[in-house]
């Protein structure tokens, strides 16, 4: 009879829910009107979940209420809540979520709300690039994300951007970030097409990062590249073309001015010269030759993107195909891209889904030869500057002239022109990327993946100098190959659990990641040419010698994270991450990285939530462990060196230990600490967030010097530490939301403090390179390193005036070997005498006191005006063309102020020295050659209008010209071509070598004009 009761209450019971709940049934469409299958349908509030099936089509059991809100979600489509009274015929249309609005974004291995999460995280607003012209990857990000300072420093066509996420980490290692596109952690981004990109998001803190480990310390770059939309397919062409022009000239002597110059510096000779011109040849030259002139050219640009996209319920796709050409503003230089991409995603069946991502590319770049090591070697734009202006380009046959004249009064260097017409430097890359996936859905909530992938990367470097050059006669003619061979490939596995419990969210994600990087090299050179027309062709033809080289570092790892939601409100993260590196000691194989994160959305709060002026506020605070693992192959382990001798009449060769060996060599470790919150007020249209971090960087890498009894100079070790603190500021404003005109702004801003806390047993170290061509003789640096403050602190001795009479050294009683005309130098210790130990001090600094960016996008009718300027604040320049164009060897040609205001007399001039004066060359670096490097600039001016060709017919979705000027204002208060420099490449023994310019390629102004359409 119990059993009976029983039964009957649970059919009472199970009738009485029943006729409290109700099924609506409904379908989502997209924006083209088409089914949208797979989309996540959710009773707010609840763990009541569907999905849309093939055809858009949904049902779902709510409560038996008035109303209920439902939430549609999908990744690539904007959330959207929506209030169903009907129980039938419920229709929605999901837009496609662009990234400044779309409520997810991709974090390492998943994707987030972006009111979900708990670490820091920065998105590009890649809506705002669409009619944009973007030469580089980097570029996107310039100025739009706070904290991250991108810098072009050399802008040769085909050259990368310097990057860098929340200050310098490291010291001898590279503190760029990690790159992941499309999930594939270290992808090369040199030959990606910016038009393939749908999103880009920063990781900034120890949070979001630690998920990478021992990669994860300069930050991350997630970068997902274009798929298929279901139901929605279109045709787009995307064209522009343009000219380029060089951004600012040198005002140098012109002929007559270089004469009289010349005249004056030969009859202070000691002992004197005779004059070179007459008065009456000076009169008769003009302007002579304007050598920079005759390197720059305007120069042609264009772009030319094709994509196609599509697919089904189960099959998506996206093709495009890219050709880029910019020729450079420099003759002798241009860079050529083509890629082609394809990604694909199927649906096998309800549980299965796969996908690839792949892309191949092509580059061709011929290098102008500009300064990328400090100018040691020369370059055809340092020798333009050089040149005499009496020198025309060709002789009275029409040749060129082979060298600068006349002597033994000119400098001798080659045809500037002749050298960037003759001599060639060419890079040819190929590359290959492709990375498939597969995916299983054990049950709702529990996903199983797998991919695979790999890139390949086949590189050939051509070098020919010609012996009739004066560069090539040096070796009768110069010929060098460089091939380069090197892949990695990637295999990741995890399983990824997503379930709401009520009140309460999980998602959880754990795998086992391995990863293999190979490089072979082989240099082949050849001097001595017997004939000069074979170029690179047949290095049979002169004397040679050549080498090869190949490397191999692992790496495997084990992965963790679980995100926690309670009440919508309290968020938790921890994130777990074991790297085993083959690159580091038997002692340190292993290193762990762990972090953990929380946020309290106050906007969930019941005192909050009334509250309408607030539309959002979440406080997030993280804390974590992260490494850099990128140094050199085999420097825990034994190398040998190859030498050659002779023994008994026959040169052999034997090996010799090249290195001490360290086993207990480990990454560099950085922890971190990031608090900040996130508001939005005014219905969101008005969205702000700050933070605030500090990172320690410790287990430093240094070469540390060792006794001479050891057999060795230096031994790689982990030493010394570096801090990192800073604070970040964007807002996003919705200022106009009317169907005519719309008007968004955005801004950021970072201040970073950047500190040495820890050297090893030197409080200091000197660092920093310059160039051997101004400062003969070893030991001269740019820098030093010291404790308790920042990298890239200048370091030399403080200009005080100008020597005006023998008297005035008489009364100093200086020790100095000085003349009148001569700059004056502080002694600071007060001995009378000037030494590199007791009078040099700090006399700048690279690193800038902060960066910022603002965007402006306008849209009236049918036209949009888009402006990003960009700028950075308190940073100093260690500008040595002042040496070389000032006083330094005095019969090459100067900077045109140098013939008017350089001491010639007592009371002529206390700024500039006399014009046959060389004691502030043999000095070093000095402070009157450090310059403030601070500007504004605006980065980009695009007006775009929408053709009206959608509503004229069918065939068009959408329709756009628009013009594009770049770089093309910049205020600064710096003398030399433009602010934005680094004559030293982002490469291993550079990264101390900071803000030098010595005429690397100059930045460009660029104006376009291009086209969309959608088909």
């Amino acid at each position: 009879m119990q059993k009976i009761y029983f039964l009957l209450f649970i059919l009472v019971s199970y009738l009485d829910v029943s006729a409290q709940q109700k099924k609506i049934f409904g379908k989502v469409l997209s924006s083209a009107n088409a089914p949208l299958p797979g989309i996540n349908v959710q009773l707010k509030g609840t763990n009541v979940l569907t999905s849309t099936d093939k055809t858009g089509y949904f049902a779902i059991m709510v409560p038996d209420k008035e109303k209920v809100v439902l939430v549609f979600s999908s990744v690539g489509f904007a959330t959207q809540e929506v209030e169903v009274t009907n129980t039938s015929d419920v229709q929605i249309v999901l837009r496609e979520a662009s990234t400044e609005l779309s409520d997810v974004v991709v974090v390492g291995y998943g994707t987030s709300r972006k009111k979900d999460l708990t670490g820091s995280v920065g998105s590009v607003g890649m809506q705002s690039t669409d009619k944009t012209p973007v030469f580089g990857t980097g570029q996107l990000l310039q100025g739009r994300v706070s904290g991250v300072q991108v810098t072009q420093t050399n802008s040769q066509p085909g050259s990368s951007f310097t990057v860098r996420i929340r200050g310098t980490n490291s010291i001898t290692q590279s503190s760029d970030p990690l790159y992941v596109v499309d999930g594939y952690a270290g992808a090369d981004i040199t030959a990606l097409n910016p038009n393939d990109i749908a999103s880009m998001e920063v990781l900034k803190d120890a949070s979001a990062t630690a998920i990478y480990g021992s990669r994860g310390a300069n930050g991350v770059v997630m970068i997902t590249t274009r798929r298929g939309v279901a139901g929605k397919r279109s045709v787009t062409i995307d064209a522009y073309t343009g000219v380029q022009q060089v951004a600012n000239k040198l005002d140098m002597m012109d002929a007559q001015q270089y004469a009289r110059f010349v005249n004056e510096v030969a009859t202070n000779m000691t002992p004197a010269l005779a004059k070179p011109y007459t008065d009456a040849q000076i009169d008769a030259m003009g302007k002579g030759t304007d050598w920079q002139d005759e390197l720059f050219r305007d120069a042609r640009i264009s772009n030319y993107n094709l994509g196609f996209t599509g697919g089904t319920s189960d099959s998506r796709y996206f093709l495009s195909m890219n050709y880029f050409s910019q020729d450079g503003i420099i003759i002798g230089s241009d860079y050529k891209r083509g890629t082609l991409r394809f990604n694909l995603d199927n649906k096998v069946s309800d549980k299965i889904k796969m996908g690839l991502s792949s892309q191949i590319s092509y580059e061709s770049q011929l290098q102008a030869n500009v300064n990328t090591t400090g100018g040691s070697g020369g370059g055809t734009l340092l020798d333009a500057l050089l040149s005499s202006p009496v020198t025309p380009v060709y002789d009275s046959a029409g040749n060129f002239t082979f060298r600068n004249g006349p002597q033994p009064y000119a400098i001798e260097v080659g045809n500037p022109v002749a050298a960037a017409t003759l001599n060639s430097d060419k890079n040819k890359n190929t590359r290959i990327f492709a990375n498939v996936f597969g995916e299983y859905e054990v049950v709702r909530g529990l996903k199983l993946r797998s991919s695979f992938g790999g890139e390949y990367r086949n590189f050939r470097n051509d070098v020919f100098r010609p012996s009739i050059t004066y560069l090539g006669a040096q070796n009768n003619g110069y010929a060098q190959v460089v091939t380069n061979n090197n892949y990695n490939w990637l295999n990741e596995n995890t399983i990824t659990f997503d379930k709401t419990f009520g009140s309460h969210a999980i998602n959880a994600v754990a795998g086992f990641t391995y990863q293999e990087f190979k490089n072979a090299s082989v240099t082949s050179t050849v001097t001595g040419l017997s004939t000069n027309n074979l170029n690179t062709d047949n290095l049979s033809i002169g004397t040679a010698a050549g080498q090869s080289n190949t490397t191999l570092n692992r790496l495997a790892s084990f992965l963790g994270r679980i995100n926690y939601r309670l009440l919508d409100r309290y968020l938790f993260t921890v994130t777990f991450r074991a790297d085993g590196s083959s690159r580091f000691g038997a002692q340190n194989k292993w290193g762990y990285f762990p972090s953990g994160a929380f946020a309290w959305r106050v906007k969930q709060e019941d005192f909050l939530k009334d509250f309408d002026a607030i539309s959002d506020l979440k406080f997030r605070a993280s804390y974590g462990a992260t490494g850099n693992q990128d140094i050199a192959s085999y420097l825990s382990q034994k190398q040998y060196r190859a030498n050659s001798y002779v023994l008994n009449g026959t040169r052999v060769t034997g090996f010799a230990p090249g290195n001490l060996p360290n086993g207990a060599l480990s990454w560099e470790a950085t922890k971190a600490l990031d608090a900040g919150f996130d508001l939005s007020i005014l219905g969101g249209r008005v969205q702000l967030t700050a933070d605030y971090y500090n990172k320690k960087t410790t287990k430093l890498l240094f070469d540390v010097n060792l006794p001479t009894t050891s057999g060795f100079t230096a031994m790689t070790q982990n030493i010394g530490s570096v801090q990192n603190q800073g604070v970040e500021l964007a807002i996003n404003t919705v200022n106009i939301d009317k169907k005519a005109i719309k008007w968004t702004t955005s801004f950021n801003i970072s201040a970073n403090r950047n500190k040495i806390l820890e050297l090893g047993s030197v409080p200091y170290q000197f660092t920093g390179n310059v160039s051997s061509n101004l400062f003969p003789g070893g030991g001269r640096f740019s820098s030093i390193l010291q404790v308790g403050k920042p990298i890239g602190e200048f370091y030399g001795y403080v200009f005080d005036g100008i020597w005006q009479s023998t008297a005035d050294i008489t009364k100093s009683g200086t020790k100095q070997n000085v003349k009148p005309g001569d700059p004056i130098y502080r002694d600071l210790n007060g001995d009378s005498a000037l030494d590199a130990t007791n009078d040099r001090t700090i006399i700048g600094h690279a690193l800038p006191k902060f960066t910022y960016g603002f965007t402006s996008n306008l849209t009236v009718g049918r036209f949009n005006l888009f402006v990003l300027i960009q700028g950075v604040q308190g940073v100093d320049i260690l500008n040595e063309n002042r040496i070389e164009m000032e006083n330094g060897v005095p019969f090459a040609n100067k900077f045109a102020y140098v013939a008017d205001q350089s001491w010639r007399g007592p009371g002529t001039s206390n700024t500039l020295p006399s014009v046959v004066s060389t004691y502030r060359r043999n000095l070093g670096v000095t402070s009157d050659l450090i310059e403030n490097g601070s500007y504004l600039r605006f980065k980009t001016i695009t007006l775009s209008y929408d053709l009206p060709l959608p509503k004229l017919t069918s065939v068009f979705k959408t329709s756009s010209v628009y013009i594009t000027g770049q770089n093309i204002i910049t205020i600064t208060d710096y003398s030399g071509y433009d602010p934005e420099v680094n004559s030293y490449s982002n490469s291993a023994g550079n990264y101390t070598s900071l803000n030098v310019d010595y005429n690397p390629y100059p930045n460009i102004k660029t104006y376009t004009v291009g086209m969309k359409l959608g088909f």
